[in-house]
């Protein structure tokens, strides 16, 4: 059997038109001339197998799934080109699995979410099954590093306060907690585990404070559990070390200083022989060896190090796109890739050629995914999920899966084309489903260090898209700029100041306003902001005690402001007066955001679609929603004036009929 190419898989990804609608109405709140709800269920909004980790045991490919319910761990033997096993576990996914020296249990640490499952599991890879094993609760923690030495013992770290190192002894079946080697970085990042050593990278990237320690690179004795340093100095500035690697006495560390991405080759007989090579891009992680003189990394794609030289190159794929990648490893000359589109890639380094190994077609279950975003117009509805995005077809109810790099936070669609806000750091990647079928475009990058959009708008007086973002690793965010003809950006960072980022966005008559929040959701200034001239008109923080603003909108005269967890506020533009307060806890339990249609704003959060008289303001319930999201609660409208929204974790269509 060949396996499949990216031609084949194109032609599978038609997901075909629903079976059955169910349509019922939903009434409002009870009211003379309260509108009523026509509910067509458009079934699941986004469909798809993504992963977050895989690693080989033998001639069979693990992967952990990513954003279905329930978290699969699934076996694929390369050979059959078939699944052969699907265990299900806890949380929503896990980017660590490591495999014992003898190939029988494959061990995951979870983040357990809250949940009453343990996070902390191996599978018996020698029964046919590959059954789950409990084996502790993890309580707070979220893994995110994991490493097993050359006697079976596992250790595992990751975000958590004074992040400690555990250790596993399958022996006697005792996970023991070790104090961690700085209790003032927010992450244990990386590990490399041998009989005599441990070899730890930690960071700041997630759960930092402004006293947070940034990169460190440490060696453990585990006899004594004595710490020694061995951060480069030029290292001091970066985030973190993101990732490390062994080869014989020479260790490979990775991180992000201010001149970009470097390779560190320490010689562990004396540390302070070491040499830097620069490859300048965003980061470089998972790196494996290949012959003598050739190291590969993820670095956004698939790097080549030639360390004899230090030259970097990047390896360009004949067929397809990587994607993010999850995992790889040397096999047979070749590099394996595991792309998060669910597919495995081995790739002949020194051509691009490709033969590619497509899960789902073997058995892996593509299944509703949580949704990370919605836009409608153009004929279609886009719901945003994990590595993919979802076009479901108005005109004839097919739905094709568009593969995309991570999470579109938030989608806008003009003149007929769509436009996907890309985490993390991807950029604005653009779909137009007249020419691009599977795939996109990327006609622009995000700014260095603002990884994380919240929201994308069309300004309509300066004719470019406004995007609304976050810095995971610096704090605060940035408001950029977007002009679909050139391509061509701008961004003013921070706007509001050095801790909120931009959460939501609203355009009007030329100036953008920006809804502020920190991530202890606190913050809750509103900016009215000149994206032509980058400068501050004004700014106001209309609650007492902010929560952060979720959404905008304007109306006429009036700005609209929900806050998170429901407060809820009218300003009068000419006035800059707040003139109506509400509170809307009990159908925004968190996040709430607002549009405008019909010269009224609607409000959709994850329990209830419901609108506010332009008037009174007060509120109308229109729809229960109970909506699954992974992104941040959102509702469309298409041309025609109907709307979308998910419930549960399927795609409906809201039509109103006034009364």
């Amino acid at each position: 059997m060949t396996p499949s190419s990216p031609i084949d898989r194109r032609r599978v990804l038609q997901w075909g038109a629903l079976g059955g609608l169910a349509v019922a109405f939903a009434p409002g709140t009870a009211a003379a001339g309260t509108p009523r709800a026509r509910i067509t269920d458009l079934g699941p909004a986004v469909n798809n197998f993504s992963l977050a980790a895989g690693i080989p045991v033998g001639d069979r490919v693990y992967v952990a799934s990513r954003n279905i319910d329930p978290m699969r761990i699934v076996g694929y033997d390369l050979t059959t080109q078939k699944v052969t096993s699907i265990t299900p576990g806890p949380g929503i996914s896990t980017q660590l699995l490591a495999a014992d020296p003898d190939g029988r249990f494959l061990y995951s640490a979870i983040d357990e979410r809250g949940g009453a499952e343990p996070g902390f599991i191996r599978l018996d890879l020698s029964q046919p099954e590959a059954p789950k094993e409990d084996l502790a609760s993890l309580g707070g923690l979220k893994p995110y590093a994991i490493a097993m030495a050359p006697d079976g013992v596992l250790f595992f770290g990751g975000q958590e306060t004074a992040p400690r190192l555990r250790m596993y002894d399958p022996a006697s079946g005792t996970l023991t907690e070790i104090t961690g080697p700085d209790p003032h970085v927010p992450m244990i990042r990386c590990l490399v585990a041998t009989e005599h050593h441990v070899y730890i990278g930690t960071g700041a990237s997630l759960g930092a404070t402004p006293t947070s320690t940034r990169a460190g690179l440490f060696v453990m004795d585990r006899a004594t559990g004595a710490y020694t340093s061995l951060l480069p100095p030029e290292f001091a500035d970066a985030v973190e070390v993101r990732d490390i690697a062994l080869k014989g006495d020479t260790l490979y560390a990775c991180a992000t200083p201010a001149d970009g991405a470097t390779v560190a080759i320490i010689d562990l007989a004396d540390p302070s022989r070491y040499r830097l090579l620069r490859h300048g891009g965003k980061f470089l992680r998972l790196p494996v060896f290949v012959g003598e003189d050739k190291v590969y990394f993820n670095g956004g794609t698939l790097v080549e190090l030639t360390p004899s030289t230090g030259v970097f190159r990047e390896v360009e794929l004949q067929e397809g796109e990587f994607g993010e990648i999850w995992g790889l490893w040397a096999r047979d000359g070749s590099v394996m890739a595991v792309s998060a589109f669910g597919l495995v890639y081995q790739v002949d380094p020194a051509t691009g050629r490709t033969t590619t190994y497509d899960l789902v077609a073997g058995g892996a279950p593509a299944d509703p995914q949580l949704a990370m975003s919605v836009a409608a117009g153009a004929d279609g509805v886009y719901v945003g999920g994990t590595n993919a995005v979802m076009r479901h077809d108005l005109r004839d109810g097919t739905k094709t899966r568009i593969l995309a790099p991570s999470e579109a936070k938030d989608i806008l669609i003009h003149e007929r084309v769509a436009y996907f806000a890309q985490y993390n750091g991807i950029g604005i990647l653009a779909h137009d489903p007249r020419v691009d079928g599977e795939w996109t475009r990327k006609p622009a990058l995000l700014p260095p260090g603002q990884n994380r959009p919240h929201q994308i708008v069309w300004d309509d007086r300066n004719q470019v898209a406004l995007i609304g973002l976050q810095s995971d690793t610096l704090g605060g965010g940035s408001l950029m700029t977007f002009d679909p003809r050139t391509s061509e950006t701008t961004v003013a960072v921070n706007p509001i100041d050095t801790t909120q980022m931009v959460r939501t966005v609203a355009a009007h008559d030329g100036i953008a306003y920006l809804g502020g929040q920190n991530v202890g959701n606190s913050g809750g200034t509103v900016v009215a902001w000149d994206p032509s001239s980058h400068r501050e008109l004004w700014r106001m923080t209309p609650q007492t005690k902010p929560t952060g603003v979720t959404g905008l909108a304007v109306l006429g005269r009036h700005l609209y402001v929900m806050c998170h967890r429901g407060g809820f506020f009218v300003v009068d533009l000419t006035t800059r007066q707040v003139i109506h307060t509400a509170n809307h806890g009990p159908v925004v339990p968190n996040y709430g955001t607002l549009l405008v249609n019909r010269g009224q704003v609607f409000c959709t959060s994850g329990k209830a679609f419901f609108r506010f008289d332009p008037r009174t303001f007060e509120r109308t319930d229109l729809a229960t929603l109970n909506g699954e999201w992974y992104g941040i609660p959102r509702a469309a409208v298409d041309e025609r004036g109907r709307f979308y929204a998910i419930r549960g974790r399927n795609l409906i269509r809201i039509e109103l009929e006034d009364r």
